[in-house]
């Protein structure tokens, strides 16, 4: 440990020690990043140091009495992962999401090849994602806290944490759905005949039909029993049905579901960081194995690959369409909601390496993803081939996906059925990992937050699922609330990139690019190069800005036109700009004082207690070491 802390207190004196010219103006004033620089009267021509309060938003840490706020208390009974790859498998674990295998990727691989669409996803990974990534890791793992709390960074900015909160409570209320839907998939295919693929049930209309070839030239086709099983089934479409019919096959899913998330909550993080180990290796494998198979099977071949990463469609709407969707792709390495991986870092030791773990677990998500779209593009040439997805009427975005695989997987002439069940058990594993994940990061945002609520985590934990899952099952079981989902989806990533944006202006611009790269290079024990750091304030933000006008016109092709939804993201707003007039009006001094103090961080050390005094030995409290030509004070 003496070792580990000697190389960053070394690391972090040549930090506060930059060169002259970057960090320190002539008249030895501390600069807007933070950091004043110390120097011998001999080097400096006779300079005298004096000791003072840094006026600095990016350096000085406001005491309880500037903000009015009670001190940080942290949870000693929080937990924290057995290993830590547990962190990397939670992380990775969304890289099998429905998403991954959807149609998204598809079209922009038809519309942008891999001139277009592949390398702007490996760039918006490399930089989008990886950065917002590393510094929601960074947030959670040095404070040790979650989505809340960790903004004692800058606290004018807590109020993002509330409406984490708002926007996760949300994105539970139907994720449940995304879960719901592969594992009723995964449990009919122990039927001696999958069902699917036959005409002989009781939610067959008379004109089912079980054709493996159409004619281009008619018009109207028989409705295909794989679209009938999806409508029926899942989408709850039937003759008679109508806005609130629901499908109790979904409602007996999500009910199972939440029991099984419930079970796992009540444990110890240790134990449910081990479960999600052993699925992501479970899901690791399987993919694995029907990739191979899959290639195997349809005799995909290096031609064929070629073919696939070049457009087929040849206009610039087109290719703008797949740079857009290359770059939602990207963020899909944040995981569903936001502040998940704050809650997951949080439970990191504090010299874990959060820079090399970031790299693996972006590394890992392209290379699945670049897999997962190979298979759905053989899944939708071989289901046009044969069933003709044009035909089909669209009612879901999740349609492609469970009607092109499931036809792929039942056509199979060896062991159809144990390949469906592995891959929508891949799919099932991925979201229920996705569901902890989401409620973990809302437990863990109450019980740092309110101390007053930790005696009642058992309670609140129960009620909270319970609760969920009632709303899930009453409502997105309907045919009206399934139909929804997608539209909340995309209402929920608008609001995950519209908050990223706000997450580097917070970290890297009004806390402090220097300050930011201390605070690393102390928890990371490692030098952070300042040019990682500026690529980090003024690339990301390039493609944010993409991010969100593709965000924008996603919504809009998909028909989110519901006030209710609207209302319901845009309140998450109104709670942060809320939270910043009321945190300025409790707060003691002058306007120009309070903006200070709502700025600068507060009680934003690391928890455990030798860090934290070897931290504040290095960087200081309240106090810095600065220049300065006049007499001292």
């Amino acid at each position: 440990m003496k070792g580990i802390c000697g190389d960053a207190k070394q690391q972090l004196n040549n930090c506060m020690l930059l060169d002259d010219t970057e960090n320190a103006p002539v008249n030895g004033l501390v600069n807007g990043n933070g950091c004043g620089i110390a120097a011998s009267p001999a080097n400096r021509g006779g300079r005298k140091f004096r000791s003072r309060q840094v006026q600095s938003l990016a350096i000085r840490n406001t005491s309880s009495y500037d903000t009015m706020e009670r001190p940080f208390r942290p949870d000693n009974l929080r937990g924290r992962w057995s290993k830590t790859a547990d962190f990397y498998f939670a992380t990775s674990s969304y890289a099998f999401s429905s998403m991954a295998f959807s149609d998204v990727s598809v079209w922009a691989l038809m519309m942008g090849g891999w001139k277009f669409y592949l390398t702007t996803y490996v760039l918006a990974v490399c930089f989008y994602s990886l950065p917002i990534f590393l510094i929601q890791t960074f947030l959670g793992q040095f404070s040790t806290s979650g989505a809340i709390s960790a903004f004692r960074v800058s606290p004018i900015f807590k109020g993002i944490g509330y409406s984490i909160l708002l926007l996760n409570l949300g994105t539970l209320t139907y994720y449940s759905v995304n879960a719901a839907v592969p594992l009723i998939y995964a449990v009919n295919t122990l039927h001696d005949v999958l069902p699917w693929m036959s005409c002989n049930n009781t939610w067959n209309s008379p004109n089912c039909s079980t054709h493996n070839s159409y004619d281009v030239d008619e018009a109207d086709q028989k409705p295909h029993s794989t679209v009938e099983y999806f409508h029926s089934m899942i989408g709850s479409i039937r003759d008679g049905s109508g806005a609130w019919s629901l499908s109790w096959s979904m409602v007996l899913a999500i009910v199972g579901i939440w029991v099984v998330v419930l079970l796992l909550l009540l444990n110890r993080v240790s134990i449910i960081g081990k479960v999600m180990r052993c699925a992501c290796v479970l899901m690791f494998s399987f993919f694995l194995a029907v990739f191979v198979y899959l290639v195997i099977h349809e005799e995909f071949g290096w031609q064929t690959f070629m073919d696939y990463l070049h457009p087929t469609i040849d206009s610039w709407i087109a290719i703008r369409s797949s740079l857009g969707m290359a770059i939602l792709q990207a963020s899909m390495v944040l995981g569903p909601g936001w502040g998940s991986v704050i809650t997951l870092g949080s439970f990191n030791r504090f010299r874990s390496d959060a820079a090399r773990l970031s790299i693996w677990v972006c590394i890992s998500h392209v290379l699945i993803t670049v897999m997962a779209t190979i298979c759905a593009h053989v899944a939708n040439d071989h289901f046009e081939l044969h069933v003709a997805m044009w035909h089909v009427e669209k009612k879901h975005s999740m349609q492609f996906l469970f009607l092109s695989f499931a036809y792929l997987f039942g056509s199979f002439t060896t062991l159809p059925k144990l390949w469906s069940f592995l891959f929508f058990t891949i799919i099932f594993l991925a979201e229920m990992c996705a569901l902890v994940i989401l409620m973990m990061s809302v437990l863990t945002s109450i019980f740092d937050e309110f101390e007053q609520l930790r005696h009642l985590k058992r309670r609140i934990t129960i009620g909270l699922s319970l609760c969920l899952m009632i709303i899930s099952s009453l409502y997105f079981c309907t045919q009206l609330g399934f139909s929804q989902v997608s539209a909340l989806s995309y209402m929920a990533l608008f609001t995950q990139v519209v908050f990223s944006a706000l997450l580097i202006l917070m970290a890297t611009w009004i806390y402090g690019r220097v300050r930011f790269q201390c605070d690393l290079q102390f928890m990371l024990g490692k030098t952070i190069s300042s040019g990682e750091i500026v690529f980090i304030r003024i690339i990301a933000p390039c493609f944010i800005a993409l991010a969100l006008y593709q965000t924008i016109y996603m919504l809009y092709v998909n028909g989110a036109d519901d006030v209710l939804i609207w209302i319901s993201q845009g309140f998450s707003y109104l709670i942060v700009i809320a939270y910043m007039i009321f945190k300025l009006t409790q707060t003691n001094g002058t306007l120009r004082q309070r903006v200070r103090q709502c700025f600068a961080p507060h009680d934003w050390h690391p928890v455990n207690p030798d860090n934290r005094a070897f931290y504040e030995e290095i960087m200081g409290t309240s106090e810095m070491l600065v220049i300065d030509n006049g007499n001292a004070a």
